[in-house]
């Protein structure tokens, strides 16, 4: 077999999402570097239509000071806001598309599915069923009949549909026209409907929820890849990923049975449950605060990146992986996300003076960027915030073995830019809030080798 027919082979296989997360990375390492590969995916990838929701268009500087910001679509098609992608899709629209493959199929590899495992909810409505009421940072978006969401903003109106946070700095807000409020941050995918009940599948993410009661025998039901819960009327969290579901209620009660074995639980108010293979799915009383926080990569720590586990020569990393920003395609970044409200750590509260330090490798120095995503104490989301634009870090110097260290002082702290326009409804400062994720990443146009050995949150400053 030669060469181009090798990779035929390999892009078909990826379409139908048979590769392993060693072969997808390869993909996105050849697409990346090699310009007949990348021609030989766009003739393969114009007769599939499962990677036409990644395409849009997008338009705005560079701004190193915004480096993850929101996009909207900059044109209209056919004087409407949405279009259908057929079979036969032109060559310039895949081109389109292969700008944006990067970031999609490094999520791939994170979440562990493949395009056509993506559930479409029944949904026969055409009438508006939500309203966005917030969004920013790098989302994708695709309607419930398949259509292309080219107009995303607050005050749109959707009939379901499926939207996807592709970076760590990603954020959602969908309002049903019950008054019920969800929530997606970070990287996530929530597939939703309703036809007379509300049923929500969430891939993988965070998942925050406000729910008002809702009609008899007709729960909110939302699926993750391990549970299936029910909601009359309650406020929750979720965290989803392929192993496990954690799901934290704050106020009210939620029904959660465990796909594995098809055991089922009522969680009250101020309990939690982790379900997993094997484990107890008894409610647990959710943890009280701390204020200090170490990271333990030592484990696969999730969030977005590359896990890396401890070798003789150095210690276990969560490693960068390219980026390009789905509004900013001439952006390119070494990213990783590392969550902090774990599976069975307790929630994290900032304190004024708290300081965090970041230690890792580089390949050359770099000026290391570093944000937050915070949340209140019942869960909602409260924003997010860069701990390097007020003052800009220097060049992190490379120490023996190409290490390097920063550190962030949480007075110094901003808005981040991609959530200004929501300020009003948000956090003004992080303090006193809950810690739910940081990301890390450099903007040096090429890959700096970045990765990530240990962050700590020291709750007082360091001397």
């Amino acid at each position: 077999m030669n060469t181009n027919q090798t990779r035929d082979e390999l892009f078909e296989r990826h379409l139908q999402g048979e590769l392993s997360d060693d072969e997808k990375e390869h993909v996105a390492e050849l697409l990346d570097s090699n310009a007949a590969a990348r021609q030989q995916f766009v003739e393969l990838a114009q007769w599939d239509t499962e990677l036409g929701e990644t395409i849009r268009d997008h338009a705005g500087p560079v701004d190193n000071n915004d480096l993850l910001p929101s996009g909207k679509g900059t044109r209209e098609r056919g004087g409407g806001n949405t279009f259908s992608i057929s079979p036969f899709a032109t060559f310039a629209t895949v081109t389109i598309l292969l700008i944006l493959f990067s970031s999609f199929l490094y999520l791939q590899i994170r979440t562990g599915f493949a395009p056509e495992e993506k559930v479409a909810l029944s949904q026969t409505a055409s009438s508006p069923i939500a309203t966005i009421t917030g969004l920013k940072g790098s989302l994708l978006w695709t309607g419930n009949q398949g259509e292309l969401v080219l107009d995303m903003h607050v005050g749109r109106e959707l009939t379901g549909g499926t939207i996807e946070g592709l970076a760590p700095d990603s954020w959602f807000e969908l309002q049903f026209q019950d008054g019920s409020i969800v929530t997606i941050s970070g990287t996530s995918m929530l597939t939703f409907a309703d036809v007379g009940q509300k049923k929500l599948r969430l891939k993988q993410g965070a998942f925050t929820a406000d729910v008002v009661p809702q009609p008899v025998g007709k729960p909110m039901i939302i699926q993750t890849p391990s549970t299936v819960i029910e909601v009359v009327g309650t406020r929750f969290e979720v965290e989803a990923l392929q192993a496990f579901t954690t799901v934290n209620v704050r106020e009210g009660n939620v029904r959660l049975k465990h796909l594995v074995d098809g055991n089922a639980v009522d969680i009250p108010a101020d309990y939690r449950v982790i379900a997993e293979a094997g484990g107890d799915l008894s409610p647990m009383p959710l943890p009280a605060a701390e204020n200090y926080w170490k990271s333990q990569l030592d484990v696969q720590a999730g969030g977005f990146g590359k896990w890396l586990p401890a070798t003789k020569k150095r210690p276990a990393a969560q490693k960068a992986l390219p980026f390009i920003p789905v509004n900013n395609p001439n952006a390119s970044l070494s990213l990783l996300s590392i969550p902090v409200s774990g599976r069975n750590g307790p929630p994290v509260v900032l304190t004024p003076h708290a300081t965090f330090r970041v230690r890792g490798r580089l390949h050359d120095s770099a000026q290391v960027h570093f944000g937050i995503a915070v949340s209140y104490g019942n869960g909602e989301f409260a924003g997010m915030f860069r701990g390097d634009l007020l003052k800009k870090q220097p060049v992190s110097k490379i120490a023996g073995q190409k290490k390097f260290e920063v550190i962030y002082q949480l007075s110094d702290f901003t808005v981040d830019p991609c959530v200004r326009k929501k300020q009003d409804s948000l956090a003004r400062t992080p303090d006193g809030l809950y810690l739910d994720r940081l990301w890390v990443f450099t903007n040096t146009g090429s890959s700096s080798g970045l990765m990530v050995h240990e962050v700590e949150l020291i709750p007082g400053e360091i001397r």
